[in-house]
């Protein structure tokens, strides 16, 4: 099924939980239990699912397992899971007595943040996202660890320079970007202390769904007249499928010291996208703000060559997300604020 025949909320889970022939692979060359750390959020439900479906296609065995707060009991997650086979570990990875509990496992995936609101709560964004990663790292010393990471620390780039590299020198501004550069140095500082530990750092940009992301985000603002900042005028796109996708195949390549991985789509204009995206709502959107020449632009090369190219196109998303905004298909309510003229990271 291609993205832009979707029409339903069941036909979009099983879309995008479907596992790639290269996800098959690696779940049977990657052994041991698997447990994913902060999982019940926009990611986590769509990840683990893919991993369940591909252990089943490949006939392997094992426990799979989430330990999150799921805090959202409308959202019925944790049923979710229980019906899968997942193990469900209900509570706060912040509570040192819950995390210590938690079982071992050969691989984890860690997917706890905290972005949005950051530089006005310091004290969480400082606990979330620097104090608890060296805390797991602590914990899982003898695991392979996937660390969702972020390349917003990234310098700002022109467009024909290429992009961002794994191994460019990372420019992090305010409190986000900076416990982000802590995120990664945790697991760095752990995995340096415990040599049988590896990890992959997964620095992820703007993964897209059809219930939230940038182009719904840009489909929204179009209909209801706001006002899109071309204050960043390029930005890279990748369907949350394949940054699924990824995700679990950066299980093949943790190593110690860890590996980095960008993982981000091609870049585009995002005067061009809107562009495009009000042709297909016969509505011009209200662009606003000068175009500076830089913009956060990264360059995914090393994960294309080695994971092979990605499988949803901007087109498909683009023509999926008009449909299902203007059929009423759900939306989670988590705004990227991407395009907005005032934003707070």
């Amino acid at each position: 099924m291609n993205i832009a025949e979707v029409t339903n909320s069941r036909q979009l889970r099983e879309f995008m939980s479907t596992p790639t022939d290269g996800v098959i692979e690696c779940v049977r060359n990657v052994i041991g239990d698997i447990l994913v750390l902060g999982g019940s959020g926009k990611m986590g439900p769509e990840l683990t699912e893919m991993i369940m479906r591909a252990d089943a296609i490949a006939g392997i065995k094992r426990t799979v397992s989430v330990a999150s707060t799921f805090s959202n009991p409308a959202e019925k997650t944790a049923e979710l899971f229980s019906d899968l086979g997942v193990k469900v570990l209900k509570g706060e990875l912040t509570d040192t007595k819950f995390l210590g509990g938690l079982p071992e496992a050969e691989n984890v995936i860690y997917m706890p943040g905290f972005k949005f609101g950051s530089s006005s709560n310091w004290d969480k964004a400082v606990h979330i996202n620097c104090i608890l990663p060296y805390q797991v790292g602590e914990k899982y010393t003898n695991s392979r660890v996937v660390v969702f990471s972020s390349a917003n620390p990234y310098a700002f780039t022109t467009i024909e320079s290429g992009g961002s590299k794994e191994g460019d020198e990372l420019d992090p501004k305010g409190i986000y970007g900076w416990s982000i550069v802590a995120r990664e140095s945790a697991f760095a500082i752990t995995a340096r202390n415990h040599p049988e530990q590896s990890c992959c750092f997964y620095r992820l940009t703007y993964a897209q769904h059809l219930a939230y992301g940038v182009i719904v985000d840009l489909v929204r603002y179009i209909l209801e007249g706001k006002e899109i900042s071309l204050s960043i005028p390029y930005v890279n796109l990748v369907s949350q499928r394949d940054a699924n996708d990824r995700a679990i195949r950066a299980l093949e390549i943790c190593s110690n010291p860890p590996s980095i991985l960008n993982v981000s789509g091609p870049v585009y204009s995002v005067r061009e996208i809107a562009r495009d995206l009000g042709k297909m709502l016969g509505k011009k959107p209200l662009l606003v703000g000068d175009e500076p020449r830089q913009s956060l632009i990264i360059n995914d090369g090393f994960c294309v060559k080695r994971f092979g190219s990605y499988h949803d196109t901007l087109e498909d998303i683009m023509t999926a997300a008009v449909n299902w905004v203007k059929n009423g298909g759900d939306y989670w309510g988590k705004p990227t604020k991407f395009g907005e003229v005032k934003r707070e990271y």
